[in-house]
């Protein structure tokens, strides 16, 4: 009985799990595109937005290609 009960824990874990990986990656993707500096007042920012949000999706891409996410 336990057993089936840990199955299920485990189950919706993981479901839920992977609907919160694809909503942060969303909301990254988001956040690099609402950073990239083509908009009129966002010319003073450099690359500093773009740049670091970039970086942030290099590490997330390393760490999910070597299996970590």
């Amino acid at each position: 009985m336990w057993k089936s009960k840990i199955c299920f824990i485990l189950y919706h874990f993981k479901r839920r799990y992977k609907l919160l990986r694809t909503i942060l990656i969303v909301l990254l993707v988001l956040a690099l595109l609402g950073a990239l500096p083509t908009w009129p007042y966002s010319i003073s920012w450099g690359f500093y937005p773009s740049g670091s949000l970039g970086f942030i999706l290099i590490i997330l891409l390393i760490l999910l290609l070597i299996g970590r996410i």
